[in-house]
């Protein structure tokens, strides 16, 4: 099979026009720099004329007071100091001349500064009435209610005040407004109205500027789910009809029952007594071949003890259950699609026996109905629905968890528990946190367009191929291939070459032995294999050989890898995918590559339930004829994260303890019954079922490194890598970094990195010390640190346009003298500085950043089209 394109890729647009911040710049800007930059030349020309022509007059001097009086003077004017006018009459003629034209431009350079800087004023104020008018967009409100409802709550006031009158709260707003509006128009990470989500298709010509209907999507939070399931646990009434089964992973060993157990992705293996009531729990349930009840099973164990007490069997299962040696759950999953609709049926299954349900049926109903009536409502329409909601919901958990004796909270701002549970305090992995739910907590919304863009396909597919090579030549840097190896070698050193070892006796040993002893000890998990540091030496002697490279741009190609040393242990390069802005100008078709991705859906996932079934059906189709002759299995633990619900995407699913399945048992395998072996013919560890091997895939879009250590463990049985460009890119940076002496300059400048002319792998990037950045004086106008600032980029040669990113993720330097961060401030904020409320923006950000700022290149320029992302993945087979 050759290269193949998804047919269907994702783009994610902003909410926000990226030209609105064209109203935002300074008019005539560039005029004004030159002409200040035109006024400050002749003053110090003036300046360094008049000095110079002085110099021999007081060298004739003969009376040394004159001569010190001459000395004064030029001082004065050297050092643009005020002139004592008693000495003037002392210069000859033609410099008193020279000196009135000195001080004329210094008078024209004065009226030039105060009536740009009222007019700068002016110009501030009308920015900031154009913000309040922004304020009002419903794509702006909207989002604000979902992500920041105290924002919200402040933008009438805002809105309605006098800019005139701005205060130090006004100007806080602008601060945060001014972060989403820039992130809304430049930057398209997904979040309710702050973006949007659209497909797009291969077709014979681009159509790149369509306008598009936006529609809007809302889910409800499955945390929601999580947290009534947490309390029905313990409700006495309501834990009955519960479906209970052994742990996945239980089995008897040595008289104990030995189990892994799993809460919130935190494991633990566990061994109880085999005997009395628990063995007695474990042999019925491992014969039972249909779903039972706690009812059920306390009943029927009920009915073969002698002297039985219905209640103190149910009340030991449930420590079994917080035990982790069983497992209690309403029969299907917090992360299948529709969970709230399975939730209402199987609550309306109970009201007849257990009527302390209606009050939750009811609830659900409401939160559906106000999740349909939220989607056509406008913004204040819609937070007058989620306080409302936010009061039902709270009211209800409440109400349940004081009857169940739980502890709950009264308001959002209660950090005190109200209602101390009369439980003891013993080790459970069940102990009940409670939570108050803001509205903010309550939906979740996804804004998508159902239109089409169509990209020119030959470009596109040039560009996919060109990127495939490059992540060819990258598979030294697969981030898969350290950990597989040392399952290998563990594998090979504990165990006999021919031996089959279960799969939770392999992970037990391989955490205990190997993860555990690096988790207490970082630099055993950080060193480089000796293969991986040769090929990076041969990296950096590569790039010394090249002749044109330089800080603006540096060039690669096929050649540069082609001799490069690789080991033969490298795993396939079978599926992919990639973030991508391309462009196209007098240059030719080009794209920057803003993160490559595993493919096969993996971070489409959460967005396959906006668009046509048939797009997930391809899918699956694509990825069952991956390796046609082995069984594909997702995984899945006990993360509840939003973003990870998605449709099946393989024909199977991995059954794991405590896991959120969301495949139907048909299809589930499960863990237990899994065995590791070495295949010595592909020197790689092979994990099967009988004759069956499998492939076991992580297919969530949360991070692989919050999963489980389970989880964590099987995401590596599968024979593809997985690459990403920062280690090359950093290896680059090394290369120029050393360059520089030691330490480094307060301003360095790393180059664009582009591969095969036209794939860019890297923006054009600025590493600036925080010290040597203009800061904005006491007495100093904003109108002066503007030219100031300018100045100091002009001087410097940065653009007027950049990406800042206070902790660039991939320079982590702590500063002991500064404020910590926000948790986002590893993400880019775009700066215009010619915009003189980004500038106020910049001085803030200013006062969290480390001892070093990265700025970035905007690359590709929006120029007249909206900004587009493209999710484009791929299968080479």
């Amino acid at each position: 099979m050759s290269l193949q394109i998804f047919p269907y890729s994702l783009v994610r647009y902003p909410g926000l026009d990226h030209r609105v911040f064209d109203q935002l710049k300074l008019k005539d800007a560039e005029n004004l720099l030159s002409s200040y930059k035109k006024l400050i030349d002749e003053k110090e020309w003036l300046k360094n004329n008049f000095c110079d022509a002085l110099y021999p007059v007081i060298n004739l001097q003969s009376d040394d007071k004159v001569r010190q009086q001459l000395i004064n003077l030029k001082r004065q004017v050297f050092n643009d100091k005020k002139i004592d006018s008693n000495h003037i009459y002392l210069l000859p003629k033609a410099l008193q001349n020279d000196l009135q034209v000195y001080l004329n431009k210094i008078e024209e350079l004065t009226l030039f500064k105060n009536e740009r800087g009222l007019k700068f004023e002016k110009e501030q104020n009308l920015q900031r009435k154009l913000i309040q008018e922004i304020a009002q967009r419903s794509e702006l409100q909207n989002g604000l209610l979902l992500s920041s409802p105290l924002l919200y709550e402040q933008l009438s006031g805002f809105i309605k005040k006098d800019t005139d009158r701005f205060k130090q709260k006004e100007h806080r707003v602008m601060f945060s407004l001014l972060r989403y509006l820039s992130r809304m128009a430049f930057k398209t990470s997904p979040f309710s109205s702050f973006t949007y989500t659209g497909l797009a298709t291969l077709g014979n010509a681009a159509k790149l500027n369509t306008i598009h209907e936006v529609g809007s999507r809302l889910k409800l939070n499955n945390v929601l789910f999580e947290y009534l399931k947490a309390i029905l646990k313990r409700y006495p009434l309501l834990n009955e009809p519960l479906l209970i089964k052994l742990n996945i992973t239980a089995a008897i060993r040595d008289d104990k029952i030995c189990f892994l157990s799993n809460f919130n992705n935190i494991e633990s293996f566990q061994q109880i007594n085999a005997k009395g009531l628990q063995l007695m729990a474990y042999g019925y349930l491992n014969k039972s071949k249909v779903p039972v009840s706690l009812r059920e099973l306390t009943l029927n164990l009920n009915k073969d003890i002698e002297n039985p007490n219905y209640e103190s069997i149910k009340i030991y299962l449930i420590k079994l259950v917080e035990a982790g040696m069983l497992e209690l759950s309403l029969g299907f999953s917090g992360m299948e699609e529709e969970w709230d609709h399975k939730l209402l049926l199987f609550l309306e299954s109970l009201k007849e026996a257990e009527p302390s349900v209606i009050k939750i049926i009811a609830l659900f109903e409401n939160l559906q109905k106000y999740r349909d009536e939220y989607q056509s409502a406008g913004s204040f329409d819609r937070y007058k629905i989620l306080q409302e909601a936010e009061k039902q919901l709270n009211n209800v958990f409440a109400e349940l968890q004081q009857e169940a004796g739980l502890p709950f909270y009264t308001s959002a701002s209660d950090k005190k528990i109200a209602h101390e549970s009369s439980e003891t305090k013993t080790f459970s992995i069940n102990n009940f946190v409670p939570y108050y739910f803001s509205a903010k907590h309550i939906f979740y919304e996804d804004c998508f367009t159902a239109e089409n863009v169509e990209l020119p396909k030959h470009q596109v597919k040039d560009f996919v191929n060109k990127t495939n090579e490059l992540i060819n030549h990258l598979l030294p840097l697969d981030v898969m291939r350290k950990e597989r190896n040392k399952m290998r070698d563990f594998f090979l050193q504990h165990y006999e070459e021919s031996e089959s070892i279960d799969l939770t006796t392999f992970y037990k040993d391989y955490y205990f032995y190997v993860k555990k002893p690096e988790k207490e000890n970082e630099s055993l998990q950080n060193a480089d294999s000796l293969a991986l540091k040769d090929w990076k030496d041969a990296v950096l002697v590569k790039l010394s050989q090249i002749e044109d490279s330089g800080e603006n741009l540096i060039k690669l190609g096929y050649d540069f890898f082609a001799d490069l040393p690789n080991a033969p242990d490298l795993s396939k390069n079978s599926t992919a995918g990639m973030f991508v802005q391309f462009s196209e100008d007098e240059n030719g078709f080009s794209g920057v590559i803003n993160a490559l991705l595993p493919g096969m859906g993996k971070v489409s996932g959460r967005f396959l339930s906006l668009f046509d079934q048939k797009i997930t059906e391809s899918f699956v189709q694509y990825n069952e004829n991956l390796y046609p002759d082995k069984i594909k299995v997702e995984l899945n633990d006990a993360s509840i994260f939003n973003a990870n619900i998605h449709p099946p995407l393989l024909a199977h699913e991995l059954e794991l303890p405590g896991g959120n399945n969301i495949y139907p048992s048909a299809q589930q395998f499960n863990v237990h019954d899994l065995k590791v072996s070495y295949d010595n013919e592909k020197g790689t560890l092979r994990l099967y079922k009988e004759d069956l091997e499998l492939y076991s895939y992580d297919l969530s879009l949360e991070s692989f490194y919050n999963r489980s250590n389970l989880y964590q463990l099987l995401a590596h049985f599968n024979p593809d890598a997985r690459v990403s460009l920062q280690p090359f890119i950093q290896l680059i940076d090394q290369f120029y970094q050393d360059q520089h002496p030691v330490p480094a300059p307060d301003l360095f400048v790393l180059p664009r990195i582009i591969y095969a002319e036209n794939v860019v792998i890297r923006r054009k990037t600025w590493r600036v010390k925080t010290a040597i950045i203009p800061q904005q004086d006491q007495f100093e106008t904003d109108f002066e640190y503007f030219i100031r600032l300018n100045n100091w980029l002009i001087n410097n040669d940065i653009p007027k346009e950049v990406f800042l990113f206070l902790r660039k993720r991939t320079y982590q330097v702590k500063s002991d003298d500064k404020r910590e961060g926000l948790h986002d401030d590893y993400k880019p904020q775009y700066l215009s500085f010619d915009n003189p409320l980004l500038i106020a923006l910049f001085k803030k950000l200013l006062l969290r950043a480390g001892n070093y700022i990265t700025l970035e290149e905007v690359f590709p320029k929006p120029d007249q089209n909206k900004v587009q992302e493209y999710l484009i993945q791929w299968y080479d087979n």
